[in-house]
């Protein structure tokens, strides 16, 4: 008798698996074939983007030789191929274009482009590089206030190159007749733990060079006021009366 149950039992769960695999099977095979398909498209986009980076170190490398052998307009063409990428070779390719101008042509407007396409293209490090840059080359020819916007996205930060940056402005101030910002300015470099050495040296020069700081004694004071004091005596606002006369003697008439 248990025999014939056990083989009920196990003809009940055969066909209730049969039912649900009937039901549910083009799901799983759905499911299977998504994550196959999803896996070769990884794959294919990985393989694709490898390709790419492949690529443009190349182009770069081409255009880096070509620098090196003299050969500008070559380096200048592939070095141009490489601003349109995708990948982190164009913010390389930005600042070796700049250089590429400045030995070809020299014109500042064309090395400011190139400097500012490469800063738009990363907002790490390579970009802090290319705005620095961008302010080293502008120094001798903007004003002040043109200065500190081109530098602001560093000033506004911390870390070293944000103090490249505070030193090309306090040297900006100094030239412009502005000796207190500037000295101000270096004196809190000199004092910072993060300055490098070399720019606490060269600093500390420049502070030596700086007149005394002047002070003003002939400046007026505000004026002081005496201090308010209470007392607990009222006095008075009247007049107080007359004494009365002395009364005449007695048996002599009054005056």
């Amino acid at each position: 008798m248990n025999d014939v149950f056990k083989e009920v039992e196990e003809s009940l769960r055969e066909e209730t698996l049969a039912k649900w695999w009937k039901r549910w099977s083009l799901f799983i095979y759905a499911g299977i074939l998504a994550a196959i398909i999803g896996v070769g498209v990884y794959e294919f986009m990985r393989s694709q983007r490898a390709d790419t980076i492949n690529r443009a170190a190349m182009t770069y490398d081409g255009g880096f030789v070509a620098l090196q052998s003299g050969d500008l307009a070559t380096a200048r063409a592939r070095f141009s191929e490489l601003t349109r990428s995708d990948t982190g070779f164009a913010v390389l390719a930005g600042n070796m274009l700049a250089r590429v101008e400045r030995d070809l042509t020299n014109d500042p407007a064309a090395i400011e482009a190139h400097l500012k396409t490469a800063a738009a293209a990363d907002k790490g490090v390579l970009g802090d590089l290319s705005i620095l840059k961008l302010g080293y080359l502008k120094a001798d020819t903007a004003t002040l206030p043109e200065l500190e916007a081109t530098l602001k996205p560093l000033l506004d930060k911390e870390g070293q190159v944000s103090l490249l940056a505070k030193e090309i402005v306090a040297a900006k101030a100094l030239a412009g007749g502005g000796v207190d910002r500037a000295r101000d300015m270096f004196e809190a470099l000199s004092v910072d733990l993060n300055a490098p050495q070399a720019m606490r040296q060269r600093v500390t020069q420049v502070l030596a060079t700086l007149p005394v700081r002047s002070v003003d004694l002939d400046a007026p004071t505000a004026p002081q006021t005496a201090p308010k004091t209470t007392s607990d005596t009222t006095i008075p606002t009247t007049k107080p009366a007359a004494a009365p006369a002395p009364a005449a003697p007695t048996g002599q008439p009054q005056q």
